[in-house]
This record gives C-alpha cells, sequence and structure tokens, in this order.
C-alpha cells in the first residue's frame, strides 16, 4: 500500500515537472507579449462635390457592404450643369457644321478658279480665294476644338452628377458619424469614416530576448500571424 501511495507520489511529481518544463519551454522557445492590440483601418468617406445632404441611410455603428449607398448630396445644380452642358456642346456642334459647310464652299470655289486661265483670273483674285479657303479651314478646325472641349465639359458634368449618390468603398462599420439631414457637406472633407472589415490586424511589441534563439526576425519587422 505504502508503495503504491509512493509510486503514485512520484507519477504526479514526474508530470508536474515535466508539465514546467513545457510550460516554460514554451515561454523561452516561442515568441510571446502581453503588449497586443488589435486595430483595423479606417477609410474616411469624403465626397467628391459639395452640397446639402439630402439622404442618410446609415446609423452610427451600422454594418455596410461595399456599394451601398451610403447618403445622397442635393443634386439640382448639377442636373442644371449637365444640362447646360449639353446645350453648349449641340451649339457647338452645330458651329462645326456650320464651318464644314463654308469650308466646302470656299474649297470648291478655290478649285473653279484655279482651273481658270492665267487670262480669266488675276493674281489678286486667286490669291482672295486661297485667303478664304484658309480661314474657312482655320475657323473648322476651331469649331472641332470647340466640340472637343464641350465634350469634356459635359463629361466631367456627369461625373460630378453621379458623386451626388455616396457609396460604400469597403465592407464595414459606420463610425464617427454625427451628420445629419440637411448639413452641408464639402469637398474633400470626410463626413464620417468606415471600420473596414478586412483590415484588422495585431500589433505587438516583443521584447528581442524574447524571440527565439537563432531567428531570423529583426526589431521592427512586420510579421503576418
Amino acid at each position: 500500500m505504502k508503495r503504491l501511495k509512493y509510486l503514485s507520489t512520484l507519477l504526479v511529481a514526474a508530470v508536474a515537472l515535466i508539465a514546467a518544463w513545457l510550460l516554460w519551454n514554451f515561454y523561452t522557445q516561442s515568441p510571446w507579449t502581453r503588449d497586443g492590440k488589435v486595430r483595423a483601418e479606417q477609410v474616411g468617406i469624403t465626397p467628391q462635390v459639395s452640397g446639402s445632404i439630402l439622404q442618410l441611410n446609415v446609423i452610427d455603428n451600422q454594418r455596410v457592404k461595399a456599394g451601398e449607398v451610403l447618403f445622397t448630396i442635393d443634386d439640382t445644380p448639377y442636373r442644371i450643369a449637365v444640362l447646360n452642358a449639353q446645350a453648349q456642346l449641340a451649339k457647338a456642334q452645330a458651329e462645326v457644321a456650320k464651318a464644314q459647310a463654308e469650308q466646302s464652299k470656299a474649297a470648291s470655289e478655290a478649285r473653279r478658279r484655279r482651273s481658270l486661265s492665267q487670262n480669266a483670273i488675276s493674281a489678286e483674285d486667286l490669291e482672295n480665294v486661297n485667303t478664304a479657303l484658309n480661314t474657312a479651314t482655320t475657323t473648322l478646325a476651331a469649331a472641332r476644338a470647340g466640340v472637343g472641349v464641350t465634350e469634356a465639359a459635359l463629361k466631367h458634368a456627369q461625373w460630378q452628377l453621379s458623386q451626388t449618390v455616396v457609396k460604400a468603398p469597403v465592407d464595414g462599420w459606420v463610425t464617427n458619424l454625427s451628420t445629419r439631414v440637411g448639413d452641408y457637406a464639402t469637398t474633400g472633407h470626410p463626413v464620417f469614416a468606415l471600420v473596414d472589415s478586412h483590415s484588422f490586424y495585431v500589433l505587438g511589441y516583443f521584447e528581442e530576448t524574447k524571440l527565439a534563439p537563432h531567428s531570423h526576425r529583426r526589431s521592427g519587422t512586420n510579421y503576418s500571424l
């Protein structure tokens, strides 16, 4: 009986020693720290156009998906800008049509005059038709350039109109929301932020002496867990 009790005591002691050795080995061979923090990236929701907020579709701490509409800005001035740009483009296109007709007429007249004999047309008249053709050609080129400018202006106006609907760029949670309907959103100034749900990471401080021997890790280096 005493022998069995003695063996049991030895077994318990052996188990305790093994557990202590394993624990010591874990803490000395495996890097660990008590100074660790869970962090995530925040994405500022910054409008690309200015205006009054007409509709706010989220509340603070709400989970949203990428592409979900967060809020809308009054689009009245931007719709007007698109209409104006469309009108300017139509005007520029009409100017091109007119210039094309004038250039075609001048080219036809120049060909007709050049086909005449030298006795039938003076040098001055020939110079005049050539000048008229050059002027018409220059006017046409300018009109076409004007169409390019107005097309660019229309695209910009349409882009600004599209930016009155502000959508979530990432999956995440709404944070720092204090905006209300009727508040004025300003270009380049964040209205609130989203905590990116795919950006969580652990930031830990490890003492160099607690890194495993012969480790290739260097202080100040980032590692993925």
